[in-house]
Protein backbone atom coordinates (compact mmCIF):
# COMPACT_ATOMS: atom_id res chain seq x y z
CA UNK A 1 0.00 0.00 0.00
CA UNK A 2 1.24 3.47 -0.83
CA UNK A 3 0.42 6.69 0.91
CA UNK A 4 0.93 10.30 -0.18
CA UNK A 5 4.71 10.24 0.23
CA UNK A 6 5.20 7.08 -1.80
CA UNK A 7 6.05 5.07 1.31
CA UNK A 8 4.95 1.46 0.97
CA UNK A 9 3.91 -0.70 3.89
CA UNK A 10 5.56 -4.10 3.90
CA UNK A 11 3.16 -5.79 6.26
CA UNK A 12 0.64 -8.57 6.09
CA UNK A 13 -2.72 -7.54 4.66
CA UNK A 14 -4.66 -8.30 7.83
CA UNK A 15 -3.85 -7.55 11.46
CA UNK A 16 -3.51 -10.11 14.19
CA UNK A 17 -4.61 -7.44 16.68
CA UNK A 18 -7.05 -4.68 15.75
CA UNK A 19 -7.03 -1.85 18.30
CA UNK A 20 -9.96 0.54 18.06
CA UNK A 21 -10.75 3.75 19.84
CA UNK A 22 -14.35 3.82 21.07
CA UNK A 23 -15.89 7.31 20.78
CA UNK A 24 -15.57 8.58 17.24
CA UNK A 25 -14.81 5.13 15.83
CA UNK A 26 -17.44 2.79 17.23
CA UNK A 27 -19.86 5.00 19.13
CA UNK A 28 -21.37 8.38 18.22
CA UNK A 29 -21.66 9.85 21.71
CA UNK A 30 -22.10 13.49 20.76
CA UNK A 31 -25.70 13.78 21.99
CA UNK A 32 -24.86 12.19 25.33
CA UNK A 33 -21.78 14.38 25.60
CA UNK A 34 -23.88 17.47 25.05
CA UNK A 35 -26.59 16.55 27.52
CA UNK A 36 -24.13 15.44 30.21
CA UNK A 37 -21.96 18.47 29.47
CA UNK A 38 -24.93 20.82 29.80
CA UNK A 39 -25.97 19.36 33.17
CA UNK A 40 -22.36 19.57 34.36
CA UNK A 41 -22.14 23.17 33.17
CA UNK A 42 -25.30 24.06 35.08
CA UNK A 43 -23.85 22.69 38.31
CA UNK A 44 -20.29 23.98 37.99
CA UNK A 45 -21.11 27.43 36.62
CA UNK A 46 -24.42 27.84 38.51
CA UNK A 47 -26.58 28.49 35.49
CA UNK A 48 -30.21 29.27 36.29
CA UNK A 49 -31.37 27.81 32.98
CA UNK A 50 -32.69 24.25 32.95
CA UNK A 51 -32.89 24.03 29.17
CA UNK A 52 -30.04 24.88 26.79
CA UNK A 53 -30.55 27.73 24.33
CA UNK A 54 -31.94 26.87 20.92
CA UNK A 55 -29.25 25.78 18.50
CA UNK A 56 -26.62 25.12 21.16
CA UNK A 57 -26.75 21.35 20.68
CA UNK A 58 -26.17 21.62 16.91
CA UNK A 59 -23.23 23.95 17.39
CA UNK A 60 -21.80 21.68 20.07
CA UNK A 61 -21.93 18.68 17.73
CA UNK A 62 -20.12 20.65 15.00
CA UNK A 63 -17.32 21.58 17.41
CA UNK A 64 -17.08 18.27 19.27
CA UNK A 65 -13.84 17.46 17.45
CA UNK A 66 -11.99 19.36 20.20
CA UNK A 67 -13.16 16.94 22.91
CA UNK A 68 -10.33 14.70 24.10
CA UNK A 69 -10.98 14.19 27.81
CA UNK A 70 -13.87 14.34 30.29
CA UNK A 71 -12.86 17.90 31.15
CA UNK A 72 -13.60 19.08 27.63
CA UNK A 73 -17.21 17.83 27.57
CA UNK A 74 -18.57 20.53 29.89
CA UNK A 75 -15.88 23.09 29.13
CA UNK A 76 -16.97 23.20 25.50
CA UNK A 77 -20.46 24.13 26.70
CA UNK A 78 -18.90 26.91 28.76
CA UNK A 79 -17.04 28.22 25.74
CA UNK A 80 -20.23 28.25 23.67
CA UNK A 81 -22.16 30.03 26.41
CA UNK A 82 -19.45 32.70 26.40
CA UNK A 83 -20.04 33.11 22.63
CA UNK A 84 -16.45 32.25 21.76
CA UNK A 85 -16.23 31.88 18.00
CA UNK A 86 -16.07 28.55 16.22
CA UNK A 87 -12.73 29.45 14.67
CA UNK A 88 -11.18 30.26 18.04
CA UNK A 89 -12.47 27.06 19.60
CA UNK A 90 -11.24 24.89 16.73
CA UNK A 91 -7.95 26.70 16.31
CA UNK A 92 -6.84 27.33 19.88
CA UNK A 93 -8.64 24.81 22.10
CA UNK A 94 -5.50 23.46 23.78
CA UNK A 95 -4.64 26.97 24.94
CA UNK A 96 -8.21 28.15 25.42
CA UNK A 97 -9.42 25.35 27.70
CA UNK A 98 -6.96 25.93 30.57
CA UNK A 99 -7.47 29.68 30.20
CA UNK A 100 -11.21 29.23 30.74
CA UNK A 101 -10.62 27.18 33.87
CA UNK A 102 -8.20 29.74 35.27
CA UNK A 103 -10.46 32.68 34.44
CA UNK A 104 -13.40 31.06 36.22
CA UNK A 105 -11.21 29.76 39.07
CA UNK A 106 -12.48 26.25 38.43
CA UNK A 107 -10.27 23.17 38.63
CA UNK A 108 -10.21 20.42 36.05
CA UNK A 109 -10.69 17.85 38.83
CA UNK A 110 -13.89 19.51 40.05
CA UNK A 111 -15.36 19.63 36.54
CA UNK A 112 -14.55 15.97 35.93
CA UNK A 113 -15.96 14.95 39.32
CA UNK A 114 -19.30 16.59 38.60
CA UNK A 115 -19.35 15.18 35.07
CA UNK A 116 -18.85 11.62 36.34
CA UNK A 117 -21.59 12.11 38.95
CA UNK A 118 -23.97 13.42 36.29
CA UNK A 119 -23.34 10.39 34.11
CA UNK A 120 -23.74 7.98 37.01
CA UNK A 121 -27.07 9.51 38.03
CA UNK A 122 -28.35 9.44 34.48
CA UNK A 123 -27.28 5.84 33.96
CA UNK A 124 -28.85 4.67 37.22
CA UNK A 125 -32.13 6.58 36.76
CA UNK A 126 -32.65 6.23 32.99
CA UNK A 127 -30.39 3.56 31.59
CA UNK A 128 -32.38 3.18 28.36
CA UNK A 129 -32.33 6.92 27.74
CA UNK A 130 -28.59 7.10 28.36
CA UNK A 131 -27.91 4.24 25.98
CA UNK A 132 -30.21 5.68 23.33
CA UNK A 133 -28.09 8.84 23.21
CA UNK A 134 -25.01 6.85 22.20
CA UNK A 135 -25.75 4.86 19.06
CA UNK A 136 -23.10 2.95 17.21
CA UNK A 137 -22.23 4.34 13.81
CA UNK A 138 -24.23 2.67 11.01
CA UNK A 139 -22.95 -0.82 10.23
CA UNK A 140 -20.30 -0.87 12.95
CA UNK A 141 -22.07 -3.40 15.14
CA UNK A 142 -22.21 -5.99 12.35
CA UNK A 143 -18.60 -5.29 11.39
CA UNK A 144 -17.44 -5.88 14.97
CA UNK A 145 -19.39 -9.13 15.09
CA UNK A 146 -17.60 -10.35 11.96
CA UNK A 147 -14.22 -9.39 13.42
CA UNK A 148 -15.00 -11.31 16.60
CA UNK A 149 -15.82 -14.38 14.50
CA UNK A 150 -12.44 -14.11 12.74
CA UNK A 151 -8.92 -14.95 13.94
CA UNK A 152 -8.25 -11.23 14.53
CA UNK A 153 -8.10 -10.20 18.20
CA UNK A 154 -10.20 -7.10 18.84
CA UNK A 155 -9.19 -4.70 21.61
CA UNK A 156 -10.70 -1.37 22.61
CA UNK A 157 -8.37 1.47 23.64
CA UNK A 158 -10.37 4.41 24.92
CA UNK A 159 -10.30 7.50 27.12
CA UNK A 160 -13.73 6.51 28.36
CA UNK A 161 -14.19 4.50 31.56
CA UNK A 162 -14.01 0.79 30.85
CA UNK A 163 -17.39 0.13 32.48
CA UNK A 164 -19.17 2.66 30.26
CA UNK A 165 -17.60 1.25 27.10
CA UNK A 166 -18.41 -2.30 28.16
CA UNK A 167 -22.02 -1.37 28.92
CA UNK A 168 -22.49 0.09 25.46
CA UNK A 169 -20.80 -2.83 23.74
CA UNK A 170 -22.92 -5.38 25.59
CA UNK A 171 -26.19 -3.64 24.75
CA UNK A 172 -25.20 -4.02 21.11
CA UNK A 173 -24.47 -7.73 21.61
CA UNK A 174 -20.68 -7.31 21.51
CA UNK A 175 -19.04 -9.26 24.32
CA UNK A 176 -15.39 -8.62 25.11
CA UNK A 177 -13.47 -9.74 28.20
CA UNK A 178 -12.20 -7.06 30.56
CA UNK A 179 -8.60 -7.60 29.49
CA UNK A 180 -9.48 -6.53 25.94
CA UNK A 181 -10.97 -3.17 26.94
CA UNK A 182 -8.40 -0.59 28.00
CA UNK A 183 -10.11 2.46 29.49
CA UNK A 184 -9.06 5.60 31.28
CA UNK A 185 -8.74 3.68 34.56
CA UNK A 186 -5.37 2.46 33.23
CA UNK A 187 -4.04 6.05 33.60
CA UNK A 188 -1.69 5.76 30.65
CA UNK A 189 -1.55 7.02 27.09
CA UNK A 190 -2.76 4.78 24.30
CA UNK A 191 0.71 4.16 22.92
CA UNK A 192 1.58 2.48 26.22
CA UNK A 193 -1.30 0.06 25.71
CA UNK A 194 -0.03 -0.73 22.22
CA UNK A 195 3.44 -1.32 23.63
CA UNK A 196 1.97 -3.79 26.10
CA UNK A 197 0.14 -5.58 23.30
CA UNK A 198 3.26 -5.70 21.19
CA UNK A 199 5.26 -7.16 24.08
CA UNK A 200 2.84 -10.09 24.21
CA UNK A 201 4.50 -11.68 21.18
CA UNK A 202 5.07 -10.52 17.64
CA UNK A 203 1.62 -9.32 16.61
CA UNK A 204 0.69 -7.28 13.58
CA UNK A 205 -1.17 -4.37 15.15
CA UNK A 206 -3.54 -2.04 13.34
CA UNK A 207 -4.82 0.98 15.27
CA UNK A 208 -7.85 3.07 14.23
CA UNK A 209 -8.38 6.34 16.08
CA UNK A 210 -10.11 9.67 15.44
CA UNK A 211 -7.75 11.89 17.44
CA UNK A 212 -4.59 12.76 15.56
CA UNK A 213 -2.65 13.50 18.76
CA UNK A 214 -2.92 9.87 19.86
CA UNK A 215 -1.65 8.71 16.47
CA UNK A 216 1.27 11.13 16.50
CA UNK A 217 2.31 9.81 19.93
CA UNK A 218 2.36 6.28 18.53
CA UNK A 219 4.37 7.58 15.59
CA UNK A 220 7.05 8.86 18.00
CA UNK A 221 7.70 5.45 19.58
CA UNK A 222 10.53 3.54 17.84
CA UNK A 223 9.26 0.19 19.09
CA UNK A 224 5.87 0.82 17.43
CA UNK A 225 7.27 1.66 14.00
CA UNK A 226 5.45 -1.29 12.42
CA UNK A 227 2.01 -0.43 13.82
CA UNK A 228 -0.31 0.51 10.99
CA UNK A 229 -2.41 3.54 11.88
CA UNK A 230 -5.71 4.86 10.56
CA UNK A 231 -7.42 8.20 11.19
CA UNK A 232 -11.18 7.70 10.97
CA UNK A 233 -12.85 10.44 8.96
CA UNK A 234 -16.26 10.04 10.63
CA UNK A 235 -15.02 10.75 14.15
CA UNK A 236 -14.04 13.72 16.29
CA UNK A 237 -11.71 15.52 13.91
CA UNK A 238 -11.80 18.37 11.44
CA UNK A 239 -11.14 18.73 7.67
CA UNK A 240 -7.91 20.55 8.56
CA UNK A 241 -6.69 17.60 10.61
CA UNK A 242 -7.67 15.14 7.91
CA UNK A 243 -5.80 17.18 5.30
CA UNK A 244 -2.71 17.29 7.50
CA UNK A 245 -1.98 13.58 7.04
CA UNK A 246 -2.12 13.48 3.26
CA UNK A 247 1.67 13.24 2.99
CA UNK A 248 2.16 11.18 6.14
CA UNK A 249 3.47 7.69 5.30
CA UNK A 250 2.42 6.21 8.64
CA UNK A 251 -1.19 7.35 8.96
CA UNK A 252 -3.91 6.53 6.47
CA UNK A 253 -7.30 8.22 6.29
CA UNK A 254 -10.10 5.67 6.69
CA UNK A 255 -13.73 6.19 5.68
CA UNK A 256 -16.66 4.43 7.30
CA UNK A 257 -17.54 2.50 4.10
CA UNK A 258 -13.95 1.19 4.04
CA UNK A 259 -14.09 0.26 7.71
CA UNK A 260 -17.23 -1.81 7.13
CA UNK A 261 -15.50 -3.91 4.46
CA UNK A 262 -12.76 -6.52 4.68
CA UNK A 263 -9.32 -5.33 5.68
CA UNK A 264 -8.15 -5.33 2.06
CA UNK A 265 -10.44 -2.34 1.50
CA UNK A 266 -8.55 -0.34 4.11
CA UNK A 267 -5.46 -0.14 1.90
Amino acid sequence: MKNGSGFQFKQRKTPTILALDFDGVICDGRLEYFQSGWLTYCQVWSSLSVEPPNGLSDRYKRLSAVIETDRDVALLVRALMLNISDNEILGTWHELAPQLLAKDQVTEASVVEVFVQVRDRWLSSDRDGWLACQPFYPGVRDRLSKILASPVQLVIVTNRSQRFAQELLEIQGISLPDEQIFGKQDHRPKFKVLQQLKASGNPTIWFAEDHIKALHLVEQQPDLSDVRMFLTDWGFNTPTVRASIQANPRIRLLSLPQFLQDFTAWM
